[in-house]
């Protein structure tokens, strides 16, 4: 049964229309992950080496330990942002004589199998053979290995059962979301160290083998757990409840219908939103950027710099702008065709996204208010980027929107995925980044530094108020261009 299942899992990658139309990609990717391959290796061999020149009189197996939960940290960010949970079609094996319980182990199984997953090991084995074995043993750099192993395993099912608690239990999901970043915040300002507590996990197994078993039950305990929850929602009625629910919840945003067509326009964008795998990641996206404050506020060297806070401010407060902004007409390229010929004027169509973005800029600038803790100065810097990102480049992504020709597949994640990228994306966030820097310049240069602050609120004040006049000049140009959009979105290319 398990021959069978690997070969219809192989005969899915192979008929897949995207595996067979992006086949110079996947081959573009490969040599991408060879080369990947070789410098992890080249790192592993010259670790140990570089960790005695960088703090000399140190263990380097030490140092090394020190840095692991942090390295397992962010590697359970990527995972949860790059990594696509494991997945199949149950239902129609539901009434086929293939015990559940089989199906939910295969299903878990396949999350552990794919190589990607330790390609960290090309850096942990040649640094066990080299330092850990010169160290301790053979025997204590097999164990240590084992250790690292059962690590990524435990990640790898963390990850699995955020995402899955996601579509059933979304309070799970930010408990464990919340949970991870007070972890690191805690870490932050010395509440507790991570690296006290790495180093010595780690190297207990080193010292002592029967400290394998800390890992050995931590994998097989969130193997359990998603176990239990494969199972217990694998049922027919469970499956069509979940997706009822989903449904539910999307059909509950009809309520902005009562806005009138601007309303409807905002409700049926943020439907798209939340049903399609590229434009969640967009939004899941948004809460890890808004920590970026803490590498640059707490440091000196950057906040007693001006370019520096207006650059940070712009980009916290209005990241989910510019993020989704890239694409904002790209997304429904697909059936663009039908946006053009449907009832309701353009105008409509360009203010809904508008205030799309706005509202993105507003949460974003609420959620950044707690960094006040750092000084009352940057309250009023984010706030003045804030207004400059809804008066001004709320409007440059709009009307960069036009050229953007390339048709996106919503269906398929975020992970390695350039489909719809091209040079405007680019070149798009460079006003809306520098510009801000380049008038608070002015401003300094001219010995008037403080200024400048108030010369991106005014801006940002005119932009919102004079917001009527900046979409119409828009949708002219829209309107002119808007049959060389829909050409270019029926292209497959």
């Amino acid at each position: 049964m398990i021959i069978e299942f690997i070969k219809l899992r192989i005969r899915e990658t192979a008929r897949s229309s995207v595996w067979q139309k992006n086949m110079i990609v996947n081959i573009v990717f490969a040599l991408l992950m060879l080369y990947l391959m070789a410098c992890f290796l080249v790192v592993g061999f010259v670790l140990d080496k570089a960790l005695g020149e960088a703090f000399p009189g140190s263990d380097p197996v030490e140092l090394f330990n020190r840095m692991l939960l942090y390295y397992f940290g962010l590697e359970l960010l990527v995972r949860f942002f790059m990594q696509h949970t494991p997945a199949m079609s149950i239902a129609p094996f539901l009434h086929l004589p293939v015990k559940r319980s089989f199906l939910m182990h295969f299903l878990l199984m396949r999350s552990i199998v794919n190589p990607v997953n330790y390609i960290s090991f090309l850096i942990f084995v040649p640094f066990a053979s080299r330092a850990v074995s010169a160290v301790y043993s053979g025997a204590a750099a097999c164990w240590w290995l084992l250790a690292l192993f059962l690590t990524i395993v435990f990640v790898i099912f963390v990850n699995v059962y955020i995402k899955r608690q996601m579509v059933v239990k979304p309070a799970v999901s930010l408990g464990c979301g919340l949970a991870y970043i007070a972890l690191f915040v805690l870490d932050y300002f010395h509440v507790f160290s991570l690296s006290s507590l790495s180093s010595s996990l780690f190297g207990a197994v080193l010292t002592h083998s029967l400290w394998i078993l800390v890992p050995v039950l931590l994998a097989a305990g969130i193997y359990l757990f998603n176990y239990r929850f494969l199972i217990t929602h694998s049922y027919s009625e469970e499956i069509d409840r979940t997706v009822r629910t989903k449904q539910i919840a999307v059909q509950g945003l009809g309520f902005m219908s009562r806005f009138g067509q601007t309303g409807e326009l905002m409700g049926v964008e943020l439907k798209l939103m939340l049903r399609h795998k590229r434009t969640k990641t967009a939004l899941y996206l948004a809460p890890v950027f808004m920590l970026y404050g803490l590498i640059f506020y707490p440091n000196p060297q950057f906040n007693n710099s001006m370019m520096w806070l207006i650059f940070v401010g712009v980009f916290i407060t209005g990241f989910t702008m510019l993020n989704y902004g890239q694409f904002i007409v790209a997304w429904e390229g697909r059936f663009f065709d039908g946006i053009l010929t449907r009832e309701g004027s353009f105008s409509d169509y360009l203010q809904a996204k508008y205030y799309l973005l706005a509202s993105f800029c507003l949460i974003s600038y609420v959620l950044t208010i707690p960094y006040v803790y750092f000084g009352t100065e940057i309250l009023w810097i984010n706030t003045a980027c804030c207004l400059f990102n809804i008066g001004a480049g709320a409007y440059i992504m709009l009307w960069f929107a036009q050229y953007n020709r390339k048709r996106i597949d919503l269906s398929q994640g975020s992970a390695m995925n350039w489909q719809g990228v091209g040079a405007s994306q680019f070149i798009v966030m460079l006003p809306v980044l520098l510009l801000p820097m380049f008038i608070a310049s002015v401003f300094k240069w001219v010995g008037l530094g403080s200024w400048g602050l108030g010369a991106l609120a005014i801006l940002g004040i005119i932009g919102i108020v004079c917001g009527k006049w900046f979409i119409q000049a828009i949708c002219r140009r829209f309107t002119q261009t808007k049959y060389a959009l829909a050409e270019g979105f029926r292209s497959k290319n």
